[in-house]
């Protein structure tokens, strides 16, 4: 083994796909969409009214009501997601030392549903009216913090936030935390609330796809006509190899590389010569010792919002010139809505599908080219040799990221 390898140990989720891991894995398999009318918040001044939002999480399931009452939304989630990712782990956490153990976050912007309260509290009171309550969790690193509270962790704590790479940022910085031996064990996560408030900003900018709907199951929108928001929360515990192994700790895979590359774009876009990107994928790739051919799944970041999924498909078919004529691609956010923690969620199917030798569902690369093609057919094998998943990921602002998880 590689004495860089980390070890995934535990997986926690609520998600758009599912709450709970066994949930969420077998929507996955199924390719069940987690996109659906919006009805906790108005939309009829919208353009849209649709979103992977999660309307069955309850927190009771997961924590006492004097643990969760205060707490934001995406907060709960988090927290959450940390208990089941810990109790799936294995970890008795009082039997560690809680300073070696860290609390990695990925958001891309919090509690946005606190910060319009908060905010609309100040203007019609004034300072000295507006709610303290609420402001605790105007911050983006509130989620982080409750975790380490409800757990008495007292490690490393940190919150990053860069878009859509958010997560992802969390997974490196976490792998960093334990290669240099700062940790032994990291709980690392992703988060992201659906808002009336982050809602009508994208819905300002035109980013939104365009779909609206009366009824209440499941929705198929168009792909390229625009992004999808979601929303939920995902927690991984991540640990050197060989600690993980000394404690009889059961192994979902391997992180074996991560490589963050930036590109030039104007505001608002995706890097457009897709350059970076591909330097991420082979930076990636040789830092894990693998070759486009040894890739076996490739789970990627197109969004549905057209710009971002040729892009993202035309560095794909470079990089994998051999294999372009039966490229398959698994766009999770196709089921369950674009957010800036989705990368945690994300690594989580990619290691479910890893541990389980069970292949992520698959759409022809083709299907990416296209920016008006309607929602497009899955493809679901039963059974197959899952060695190698290549997770790429990218971001307005010119960033891209590359991640291989390997098996145990």
């Amino acid at each position: 083994m590689n004495t860089n390898d980390i070890a995934i140990t535990g997986i926690g989720v609520v998600s758009p796909l599912g709450v709970g891991k066994e949930a969420f894995w077998e929507n996955v398999r199924k390719t069940k969409s987690g996109i659906k009318r919006i009805t906790h918040f108005e939309t009829s001044s919208f353009r849209s009214n649709i979103a992977g939002w999660i309307d069955d999480f309850d927190p009771g399931q997961f924590m006492p009501s004097r643990s969760y009452r205060r707490l934001s939304r995406i907060s709960r989630m988090a927290v959450a997601a940390s208990v089941e990712a810990i109790t799936d782990s294995g970890l008795v956490l009082d039997s560690f030392d809680k300073e070696r153990i860290a609390i990695i976050v990925g958001t891309s912007y919090g509690s946005s549903s606190h910060v319009e309260d908060f905010f609309v509290s100040l203007l019609k009171e004034g300072p000295r009216g507006a709610q303290p309550l609420l402001f605790p969790e105007t911050v983006p690193n509130a989620p982080a913090s409750h975790i380490a509270i409800f757990h008495g962790i007292t490690g490393p704590n940190s919150t990053f936030c860069q878009n859509d790479i958010s997560a992802e940022n969390a997974i490196i910085y976490a792998r960093n935390l334990l290669l240099r031996n700062y940790a032994d064990i990291v709980l690392v996560g992703g988060a992201e609330e659906l808002s009336a408030m982050l809602y009508s900003c994208y819905d300002a900018v035109l980013a939104l796809n365009r779909l609206k709907v009366d009824n209440n199951g499941s929705v198929t929108p168009q792909i390229g006509g625009g992004i999808v928001l979601g929303e939920g929360a995902g927690i991984i515990v991540m640990e050197r190899l060989d600690f993980a192994r000394k404690r009889g700790a059961e192994i979902y895979g391997l992180l074996r590389s991560g490589v963050i590359t930036g590109g030039v774009t104007s505001i608002g876009h995706y890097e457009i010569s897709g350059e970076q990107m591909a330097r991420a994928l082979f930076l990636a790739m040789r830092e894990a010792g693998v070759g486009p051919d040894d890739v076996d799944s490739i789970d990627i970041s197109a969004n549905g919002s057209g710009e971002l999924d040729c892009i993202e498909c035309e560095q794909l078919v470079h990089v994998f010139h051999n294999r372009s004529d039966n490229l398959e691609f698994t766009p999770l956010k196709y089921l369950m809505g674009d957010f800036g923690g989705a990368g945690i969620i994300r690594a989580a199917a990619a290691l479910l599908s890893i541990s389980r030798q069970s292949p992520l569902p698959t759409i022809n690369a083709d299907i990416l080219k296209n920016k008006t093609h309607t929602y497009p057919v899955w493809k679901i094998k039963p059974t197959g040799t899952i060695n190698n998943v290549l997770m790429t990921s990218s971001t307005f602002g010119g960033s891209s990221c590359s991640l291989v998880f390997t098996k145990y």
